[in-house]
């Protein structure tokens, strides 16, 4: 359903559910658990709110740095689209680390870049 969901595993409380836009097959939690890696980027946790037995609302998540627009056509920077990738260059895989941004190609190819994260 495009969501990650944070759970209490000892509760087993949904704590906060948020919508990724994509969906993402590799995550894990950064060493201070306020980011979570996926190979779309790094997300920051918002701060654990106990969602309701009415509903659940998702946040939509915000990526921190680089990351690939859900539908693999734009490189993001800061929510903006900065750079697009022509149709034979689009991932069949990736892997982002901070501004490094390393796709696979379903041609066998692998190419990487590294974004300016300045203004």
């Amino acid at each position: 359903d495009r969501t990650v969901k944070i759970w209490d595993a000892s509760s087993g409380t949904c704590l906060h559910t948020l919508d990724a836009g994509r969906a993402l097959s590799s995550l894990s939690f950064e060493s201070t658990g306020t980011f979570l890696h996926t190979e779309a980027g790094t997300i920051a946790i918002p701060p654990f709110q106990v969602s309701s037995s009415t509903g659940i609302a998702a946040s939509k998540l915000q990526y921190q740095n680089v990351s690939l627009s859900p539908d693999s056509i734009w490189i993001v920077r800061a929510g903006r689209n900065v750079l697009w990738i022509p149709s034979e260059y689009r991932p069949s895989c990736l892997a982002v680390s901070g501004a490094l941004v390393g796709m696979g190609v379903g041609s066998g190819r692998v190419w990487c870049c590294q974004m300016n994260t300045r203004e």
